[in-house]
């Protein structure tokens, strides 16, 4: 889990998913879409992020962010909050 930044240089909470090696694609999918169906269903009404998931070059590796409304620090420490209070360490 980190606060990365974007190609523009807006802050990004995100986690990045490793998978055992040999993992196949399809794991690693259900993986990435179920813990960004648990972001979405906690995240607050008030925000407007959106929830994104993205497959790496390797099957086993992917990562879930958030991509900011506002893009400002208050909303980027919200985010890594929810992320904090959903996925498992």
């Amino acid at each position: 889990m980190s606060l990365g930044k974007n190609r523009y240089g807006t802050p990004q909470p995100q986690v990045d998913i490793r998978l055992p090696r040999g993992s196949s694609h399809r794991a690693t999918s259900a993986m990435l879409y179920t813990f960004a169906a648990s972001l979405e269903l906690r995240t607050p009404t008030s925000e407007r992020w959106i929830v994104q998931t993205e497959r790496l070059e390797e099957a086993n590796h992917g990562r879930i962010f958030l991509d900011l409304a506002e893009g400002d620090h208050a909303e980027a420490m919200r985010g890594m909050a929810l992320l904090n209070a959903v996925l498992p360490r």
